[in-house]
């Protein structure tokens, strides 16, 4: 037993920066995929809450006719309804120097839906008090105190007292209202009138009795909107109402709309960086067991069980993404509050809810965890599984084939010894060329897919949370795909110490050691980040046609050189950083013979 935990220590000793480097990679991965992930069911919370607290309408009844509804179409309405389920108002709008102004004429002190929130102030006592709609991108506002002048649809003008400064859950986007009277422009303040009675009632707000049919514009509750609409026209006739739902709603609609295609584009990414981080893992582990070939053997040799030994390699996974995974939750909780934040920049939304959600975090977690330890684990048995003299016997050396650049003799001949040294060990090796190759391009590809989304995004005022969303995959992106090239640079070195050990014995300098082992990563970059380009254009339009919203031609061309060149500079960064385990390299603990 302590024979067994020792070796375990050292085994956490010795691949200390693998375990660094997957811990890192479990943090970018569960970071990004919960923190995006949470964001479209804490919206919709958001919205389901907005929409009971402050008993949103579910129908909009406007008349068409200059004297409002009659006293038999509201009488019909109430038997639709029922009388507890309305509530009747008269506005009007009125323009004066190019502004419109809104004004909205019912009993402020009873209402019961459509509840306005009093901001700061107190509710008007008089008929010459009024509220105000709160200052916003769009409306102009006013102070508590202040005197204006209330215009009356008939003519003439009455001055009022601001008492206080509301918020009406109808108007939740802040940059868009369009006007009743002129629908090429913007209402530019909203005032409320309280009158017990109004004189005319041209608009009627309706709600309906279940309030669970809402959910966030479900599919129930859009057939339950279509069934009232129609009976409303039925009722009413279509010359004289139009009915209106929380369809047409441009700020209740639209947040729910960007909610939507948040929780497509989360999909996809999260599929992405999941797929991705199980490459790499799993290539690390498989790798990291091949060197471990000889301990192995040396542990069978001495009675311990496949599984047993198996599970010390499954053990060290375990730990890596454990660490990852807890420490990815603040990560993904902080992206969640920030995109959350973004979206406040156009909508007015409740402040975000201090509840901790475990929902995408759980799922991603547990998925990550379950895969890269049956992955380890299987690998594991497959080469624990074997002879100890078979695992004690060196590899067999791979057998030089011609490359498809040596049938090209134009090419070929031109190089020098070393650069055909180089692609000939590029291509001899597939299993760490396609490794490495598809790593690089999975990275490229979100990198790409983020940069692409945020292109498009900023050419619409009201993107702001697709920007958001793009920027936080374009920084997650890069941060994957760092630590995806310096894993892979560092495996390529690790289990190369031999041959590095062997050209320092035959006098080769520092410079051409490190050019010999990263001329090869190099290549491999080059080349994926290459493939990444068309890849990511497929993958980009596919994004773009699901979520309907942007296009490739869209794009800036600049984006498709720069996405390459970013690949190029993280390779060049960690071969900068590995430069000195080269040159440290033990030569003759790398140079014993296996006995």
């Amino acid at each position: 037993m302590k024979a067994s935990f020792i070796s375990t220590l050292r085994l956490f000793k010795k691949h200390i920066a693998r375990l660094i480097t997957i811990i890192a990679i479990v943090i970018v991965s569960i970071g990004f995929m919960s923190g995006v992930g949470e964001v479209q069911p804490t919206i919709k919370k958001t919205i389901n809450k907005h929409y009971k607290t402050y008993n949103v309408s579910d129908l909009y009844l406007k008349s068409k006719k200059p004297t409002g509804f009659s006293t038999e179409e509201i009488a019909n309405i109430e038997t639709m309804f029922g009388s507890e389920n309305i509530i009747k108002t008269f506005c009007y709008e009125v323009e004066d120097d190019g502004k419109i102004t809104r004004i909205y004429n019912y009993n402020l002190t009873a209402q019961k839906i459509n509840k306005l929130e009093i901001l700061e102030g107190r509710l008007p006592e008089n008929a010459n008090e009024v509220l105000v709609e709160r200052a916003t991108d769009l409306y102009e506002g006013a102070k508590v105190g202040d005197v204006i002048s209330v215009k009356n649809p008939v003519g003439g003008t009455i001055s009022c007292t601001v008492t206080g400064i509301v918020q009406n859950p109808l108007l939740m986007h802040r940059a868009e209202e369009t006007s009743f009277i002129n629908q090429d422009k913007n209402v530019s303040q909203v005032i409320y009138v309280s009158t017990d009675l109004p004189l005319i009632v041209n608009d009627v707000y309706v709600v309906f009795e279940n309030r669970t049919l809402f959910d966030s514009f479900s599919d129930r509750y859009e057939e339950r909107v279509e069934q009232a609409k129609q009976l409303v026209v039925t009722k009413l006739g279509d010359d004289n109402v139009s009915a209106l739902s929380l369809f047409e709603n441009f700020g209740l609609y639209s947040l729910n709309s960007y909610a939507e295609k948040i929780g497509m584009i989360s999909i996809i990414f999260v599929v992405f960086f999941l797929l991705i981080t199980l490459l790499v893992v799993y290539s690390t582990m498989s790798r990291l067991l091949d060197e471990e070939r000889n301990q192995i053997a040396c542990q069978k040799t001495l009675g311990y069980s496949s599984s047993k030994i198996t599970g010390k390699y499954t053990f060290f996974v375990f730990v890596a993404t454990l660490g990852g995974g807890l420490l990815a939750f603040g990560v993904g909780q902080l992206l969640t509050k920030m995109i959350y934040g973004a979206m406040c920049a156009h909508y007015d939304m409740p402040d975000y809810a201090s509840s901790l959600n475990f929902g995408y975090y759980l799922f991603t977690f547990g998925i990550i965890m379950l895969a890269t330890c049956l992955l380890t684990f299987a690998t594991g048995m497959k080469i624990a599984d074997k002879k100890p003299v078979t695992l004690l016997l060196p590899k067999t050396a791979k057998v030089g084939k011609k490359v498809l650049m040596e049938r090209i003799p134009v090419l070929w001949n031109r190089l020098s010894f070393r650069y055909k040294s180089t692609f000939r060990n590029v291509f001899l090796f597939k299993s760490r060329f396609f490794m490495t190759v598809v790593s690089i391009i999975g990275s490229s590809v979100l990198l790409l897919a983020g940069m692409g989304l945020f292109d498009c995004a900023v050419g619409y005022k009201d993107a702001v949370s697709i920007v958001a969303i793009a920027m936080v995959i374009i920084v997650f992106s890069a941060a994957l795909s760092a630590l995806v090239i310096y894993n892979i640079t560092n495996i390529n070195v690790s289990e190369r110490n031999r041959e590095i050990a062997t050209l320092m014995v035959l006098g080769y300098h520092e410079k051409e050691v490190t050019g010999y082992i990263f001329r090869e990563v190099y290549i491999m970059a080059f080349i994926g980040a290459l493939l990444g380009l068309p890849l990511g254009y497929v993958f980009l339009d596919f994004v773009f046609e699901l979520i309907n919203f942007g296009s490739i031609a869209q794009m800036n061309w600049w984006t498709w050189v720069l996405n390459p060149i970013i690949t190029m500079f993280f390779t060049f960064l960690a071969t900068l950083l590995l430069k000195n385990k080269i040159v440290k390299i033990d030569m003759n603990a790398s140079l014993k013979s296996i006995e």
